[in-house]
């Protein structure tokens, strides 16, 4: 028993660390093509903004929504709380390190992961089975600068875009319940959070969604991309992706606190 246990905990290991470095390698290989600057490239660029539309445009209006709920919950009520009990200093401290470090980066790539990543992991698996990657390849088409390459890019900067448009629209959320509840204004509640913002808390928050946006759509591309013939593969690809996404999230949460 112990010793079945043993080999498949070494076979885990041993199967995660090759994953690992494979996945290392690839995305060492994505940022090389992404400093090669080919997404100037006219027909590159066509899919780029494509995918920035997609990912980051058509998800605007629900995103809103989930931030100023957000806003009620968090800013309103989390401020009303610490106000009742006489914590006027520590509003600022705990708002900061909440919404800009913590809550901003995270609600935005769930939302992202659970909309975009499976979606990219999906369109990537499809096409490897149905030969369209075949084909692109049998006319001199670049898969990376093409396929992979834009739609990172498009993960990256609409992470970015969406955390910092969370933290604007939770605080418009907080503050249209403190202006009710207590009659508390804007600027109330912006230099609060404002006189304890530092270098480090910018520096996590762009930490956190600029890893958050790699990730987004690295990892399910890596793990589609060797999707080969049956459809049978697409679900099975589509979840170990997601697997693997959740594990680089809690990395990068983890590495965030040392921050």
């Amino acid at each position: 028993m112990f010793v079945n246990v043993c080999i498949k905990a070494g076979k885990f290991f041993v199967e995660s660390s090759k994953t690992i470095v494979e996945f290392i390698g690839f995305s060492s290989f994505l940022i090389r093509n992404i400093l090669k600057m080919n997404m100037f490239n006219p027909t590159v660029k066509l899919v780029f903004f494509r995918q920035i539309y997609f990912t980051g445009v058509q998800i605007l209006s629900v995103f809103s929504i989930i931030s100023l709920f957000m806003g009620f919950v968090f800013v309103g009520f989390l401020t009303q709380f610490l106000i009742k009990l006489n914590a006027y200093q520590e509003i600022g401290q705990v708002l900061s390190v909440l919404i800009i470090r913590e809550l901003a980066p995270l609600i935005s790539v769930i939302m992202l992961a659970l909309r975009s990543s499976t979606a990219v992991g999906a369109e990537i698996a499809v096409m490897n089975i149905t030969g369209e990657t075949r084909t692109l390849k049998m006319y001199k088409v670049d898969l990376t600068d093409y396929l992979y390459v834009p739609r990172v890019m498009a993960g990256l900067i609409s992470m970015v875009c969406l955390s910092t448009f969370f933290t604007f629209f939770s605080l418009a959320g907080g503050y249209f319940l403190l202006s009710i509840q207590t009659g508390a204004d804007f600027a109330y509640i912006t230099n609060i959070i404002l006189d304890y913002v530092n270098l480090t808390d910018i520096f996590c928050f762009l930490y956190k969604s600029t890893f958050f946006g790699f990730l987004l759509m690295a990892i399910p591309i890596y793990t589609s991309k060797s999707v080969k013939n049956a459809n049978t593969e697409i679900p099975v690809a589509l979840l170990k992706g997601m697997m693997r996404l959740f594990y680089g999230i809690i990395f990068v949460e983890i590495t965030g606190f040392l921050i």
